[in-house]
């Protein structure tokens, strides 16, 4: 270990094994040239073999070297752990250092929050946008339903007031009279119609029946079971809205229809009684719920695709925060530790005695000015032991 003499600034090498002959904590040794005595401690940990013949031969006989007065003294707790660096001793950082808490500061920690914020953001958009397009399907549907009912409404009055009108008409000519027709089967939006039914009369072994219908093929035919082979599992729906107008009431109601080729889709039913005595006609408008639904669908898909195109800007934004702000802590934490160390192994010469040690920092922030201070220590240090040499 090195000690300095406080006095004449002569420095001397001792071997801390030949302390350990001593008790307590500290000894007291004197100067060889001036006579000061120094009291030094025994809890510092010393690397280099003695170089001095002070240190050598000297101290083991010197009748000066005696033991600190206070033998009673504790130990001391668990001193920090320490790293010998040539002849000096420094602190250990630990396991985390400056720059890694740098890291944890300044990138996972934000990069954690923007991450927690921009997932909630996320999930807010969807839910907003989910919200938007599901509240828009239910008013546009609303307004389907409302529409097709109306029509149906409207065109049983024109029914009734034209058959009101030709009192000789008979039912089986309804299809067969051009402008009746033209009034019983009209169109309904795109893919949308009405048909005029019967209801079913048992005492004269009527069952529903159809009288005007944009197919042909089925005017006349009272067998409701082919209308149940042709839906098969979906005919319970579509039953059920149709007797939900025995009676000459309006009833309404979803139902699933098979396309020729085969493909199922869901159709709305709105029926509406024809206000005549003696005959129970009812006038149904039915047309596909994705003809009023489709815009709502476009405006669905619209969204979905906005709410990716903000989730993939929020993860660009991420990812290039993550790297813009790891190369500043990388490049900026870099700098910062190298002059620190740099600071430290100046001090740690000027420790031993080096006073010539060159301190070469320009740094204008508060690692500058810890350069300056230590350098004014150096300084101060040098000029001390040059004031105390002159006074011998």
């Amino acid at each position: 270990m090195t000690v300095i003499c406080e006095e004449c600034g002569k420095v001397y090498h001792i071997d801390p094994d030949k302390l350990d002959q001593y008790k307590g904590k500290s000894v007291r040794v004197r100067c060889g040239e001036c006579g000061h005595v120094t009291q030094i401690s025994k809890l510092i940990e010393a690397t280099e073999e003695p170089a001095d013949d002070f240190a050598a031969a000297d101290v083991p006989s010197m009748p000066s070297l005696e033991p600190d007065v206070d033998e009673r003294e504790e130990e001391p707790a668990e001193r920090p752990e320490r790293i010998s660096a040539g002849s000096t001793e420094i602190r250990s950082s630990g396991w985390l250092g400056l720059r890694g808490k740098m890291m944890i500061l300044f990138l996972v920690l934000p990069i954690l929050l923007m991450a927690a914020s921009g997932y909630i953001s996320q999930q807010q958009l969807n839910k907003l946008a989910n919200e938007i397009t599901e509240d828009s399907t239910a008013l546009v549907l609303e307004e389907g339903k409302e529409k097709l009912m109306q029509k149906a409404r409207d065109v049983a009055l024109q029914a009734e007031i034209y058959l009101r009108s030709h009192p000789d008409l008979v039912r089986e000519d309804f299809f067969y009279d051009p402008e009746f027709s033209g009034i019983a089967v009209q169109s309904v939006g795109q893919s949308g119609y009405t048909t005029l039914i019967q209801q079913p009369e048992p005492d004269k072994g009527q069952n529903w029946t159809i009288w005007a219908h944009p197919n042909p093929n089925i005017i006349g035919i009272d067998d409701i079971d082919m209308i149940r082979k042709a839906l098969g599992p979906y005919f319970d729906h579509f039953f059920k809205a149709l007797t939900g107008a025995q009676g000459m009431k309006e009833s309404e109601g979803f139902y699933r229809w098979k396309d020729p080729d085969g493909k199922i889709r869901e159709k709305y039913m709105a029926v509406a009684p024809i206000q005549l005595e003696g005959k129970p006609f009812l006038m149904m408008s039915t047309a596909y719920i994705d003809e009023f639904t489709n815009k709502t669908e476009t405006l669905k898909n619209r969204a979905k695709k906005l709410a990716d195109d903000t989730r993939n800007i929020n993860f660009g934004i991420l990812i290039g925060a993550i790297i813009l702000i790891g190369l500043i802590i990388i490049v900026y934490g870099y700098r910062l530790t190298r002059n620190i160390q740099y600071l430290t192994e100046a001090a740690d010469r000027i420790s031993v005695g080096d006073l010539e040690a060159e301190i070469d920092v320009h740094s204008k922030d508060e690692i500058g000015s810890l350069a300056d201070a230590i350098s004014r220590m150096q300084d101060s240090l040098r000029f001390s032991i040059e004031r105390l040499r002159r006074r011998r």
